[in-house]
């Protein structure tokens, strides 16, 4: 059923299903870390859920991070399924399915702490709500009652055990999404005052600045929460108010996004964290790749309570640059830690300077490994939602096949790498031939995004006229037929925008974009196969990896310095930008053939130039460039790829003093 305060929803997985680059990503996905997980980490993955226990060694991720990792692998192994309608992951994901009723509670309780565990721990709801979310992915594409009534049952453990201030101040009220879910299906009024009492908890007893307080109000504090938490707060809040009904709490997720939009949000999607908490921007502000995940799940529930379509440019924004750019192309391997400018990504990189800078299938809490499964499914599966009238929403776009109440849309696009999207309309029961068929009426919605200043919009090559403002959404209703054409352009234009670091270095670097893609300066990858810290050995054919820029650092045929800005091969990351250059003289390159992320369908070449100084050499980490605007040398052409194609790179141009 529809709550009176829900305006639109995330269409079911199995609804959209992956072609052309989609589909070849998610199926070396399927052979990489979706499809495998389960298997290189078992206690990690596979059994914390099925059998409530695991290797006692292992301390909390057994019992608390267990169940978050395991959860949220699951929740992505069922998008990846329905996604590429993969009969064998399917039965795979019933199996785990199944495994899990089989051993909840007779007292109802489902997660993975046992008995002699201590349930009132913040991770126990935390746990429970990610795999609880896992099966509500399953229940949203399945409708089997059995799944809907082990979530009840297993939220109303929570109800009973957790009531009054028997709850936690971190990220145990996650669960509150969980229990909106539940009660817009079953209408349980116990679900609806859990949420009241929980928000009104958190309210008096607030820590980490995520109350419904602290949302609506004007700060928002550095350090003061983990970013992936705060990536969580604005799906809680929209949530919370789709069952609710209440004012303040929509209005504590809207002014909770922009916030994060003012002060957080980078170019390529991410939330600034260093050492995962909440930090300024700067160039070389790292995101955990978590963060990423959780903000576009918290994107997709704010659009569909909302009805927004601007968030949905953010979506973009994570699927297309920032969770690319954080993945080794053959899908086996993540860095838990990325930032905007990357030069090395290894044991020793990142922040915190443990492990988390490697690229690896399995961090030793392999939380962001999790969740990287669910980037991309879930971005195609946000690309169409409905109202509840049965109208069709088309908030992102690339190649799909979409089905909804009647109406099939299939498209094999290159977008994001090209400005055009077609679809080919197939409507049931009908054929070409069959003129004397009515046709099918619905009302289609697309969104124009905020970008885009001139969109088109033809059927069967007539011109759909109307304003088609960016933002917002464009309505086509008409009565489809089988072999209707829609094409959409979508004109992208290069924008010079500058980094806003106002709270961290005022140095105001330059960001080159292209309709939703950031555009880098690749660096030379060397990969280095490492035996890393799995907590299970890996089998043949994977591996942890240090990232280095693959240079001639000890080549004896120059000075240092001449090594560093690699001047015989005309290739360097100390370089700047002019602020001034004109946009319009940016070319724009179009290539054919390979996979999107490893051959580059688009390039960007425009004027820059060398900065030797801008880093000092044998750095191991990737500092700022300390230097703004910064002393040049000789004038460089530069030439740019998609952020989502590199992962060592300069995305975050200093600027020239020219």
């Amino acid at each position: 059923m529809w709550t009176t305060h829900e305006k639109l929803r995330v269409c079911p997985p199995g609804s959209v299903t992956a072609r052309g680059w989609i589909r070849e990503q998610l199926l070396r996905n399927k052979a990489g870390m979706g499809g495998n997980l389960a298997e290189l980490e078992p206690e990690m993955f596979a059994t914390p859920y099925v059998t409530g226990a695991g290797h006692e060694g292992w301390g909390i991720v057994r019992a608390g991070w267990g169940g978050e990792i395991s959860g949220n692998f699951w929740y992505g192994f069922v998008q990846l399924a329905f996604a590429l309608d993969d009969a064998e992951l399917i039965a795979k994901a019933r199996r785990w399915v199944e495994g899990v009723l089989a051993n909840q509670r007779k007292d109802g309780y489902l997660g993975t702490y046992t008995e002699t565990d201590n349930r009132q721990e913040d991770f126990n709801a935390w746990g429970s709500s990610s795999g609880m979310s896992a099966l509500q992915a399953w229940y949203d594409a399945t409708s089997e009652p059995a799944v809907l009534d082990a979530v009840h049952r297993g939220l109303l453990w929570f109800c009973e055990h957790w009531s009054g201030d028997r709850k936690t101040r971190y990220v145990g009220q996650s669960i509150v999404t969980n229990m909106a879910w539940c009660y817009r299906l079953t209408g349980d009024e116990r679900l609806r005052a859990f949420i009241d009492d929980y928000f009104d908890f958190i309210n008096r007893k607030d820590l980490y600045c995520s109350s419904i307080n602290a949302m609506r109000g004007p700060e928002l504090v550095y350090n003061s929460y983990h970013a992936a938490a705060l990536a969580l707060m604005p799906r809680v809040a929209a949530t919370g108010y789709l069952a609710c009904g209440r004012p303040e709490y929509l209005d504590a997720a809207v002014n909770l996004m922009k916030k994060i939009e003012d002060k957080l949000l980078l170019p390529n999607g991410g939330i600034a964290s260093n050492t995962e908490y909440l930090s300024p921007r700067a160039a070389n502000t790292e995101t955990e790749y978590c963060t990423f995940s959780y903000f576009h799940n918290a994107l997709l529930w704010m659009s569909a309570v909302s009805g927004e379509a601007r968030y949905f440019d953010i979506s973009e924004r994570i699927a297309l640059n920032g969770g690319q750019g954080a993945r080794k192309k053959d899908e086996k391997a993540i860095t838990y830690f990325a930032s905007g400018n990357q030069i090395f990504s290894t044991m020793n990189s990142d922040f915190m300077g443990d492990d988390n800078g490697a690229y690896t299938p399995c961090h030793p809490t392999s939380c962001c490994t999790a969740n990287s499964v669910w980037t991309m499914p879930e971005y195609l599966l946000g690309m169409a939602l409905t109202d509840r009238d049965g109208n069709l929403y088309i908030s992102t776009y690339g190649p799909a096949r979409i089905q909804c109440g009647g109406l099939t849309l299939e498209s094999d696009t290159l977008y994001p790498f090209r400005d055009t999207v077609e679809y080919a309309v197939h409507t049931e029961g009908e054929t070409p031939a069959s003129h004397e068929c009515d046709g099918l009426e619905k009302t289609i919605h697309f969104r124009i995004p905020s970008w885009c200043e001139d969109a088109e919009i033809t059927v069967n090559g007539l011109d759909v006229p109307g304003p088609k403002t960016p933002g917002g959404w464009f309505t086509v209703a008409r009565r489809w037929r089988e072999g209707d054409v829609i094409r959409l352009r979508l004109p992208m234009r290069v924008t010079i925008k500058r980094l806003d670091d106002t709270d961290s270095w005022k140095h105001y670097p330059l960001v080159v974009e292209y309709g939703p893609l950031v555009f880098s300066l690749p660096i030379p990858e060397k990969w280095t196969a490492i035996e890393g810290h799995p907590r299970t050995k890996l089998p043949e054919g994977w591996s942890w990896y240090n990232l280095e820029p693959d240079i001639p650092w000890n080549d004896p045929r120059g000075d240092l310095y001449e090594q560093h800005g690699l001047r015989k091969f005309n290739i360097t990351w100390n370089v700047a930008v002019d602020e001034a250059v004109d946009p319009s003289t940016v070319r724009v390159e179009h290539h054919d053939g390979g996979y999107v992320w490893e051959h580059p369908p688009l390039t960007l070449t425009l004027p820059g130039y060398k900065a030797l100084y801008s880093y000092a050499p044998y750095i191991r980490k990737t500092h700022v460039v300390y230097q703004s605007p910064i002393d040049v040398q000789e004038p460089l052409t530069l030439t740019l790829v998609p952020y989502g194609c590199a992962c060592l790179r300069i995305a975050y141009f200093p600027r020239a003093k020219v």
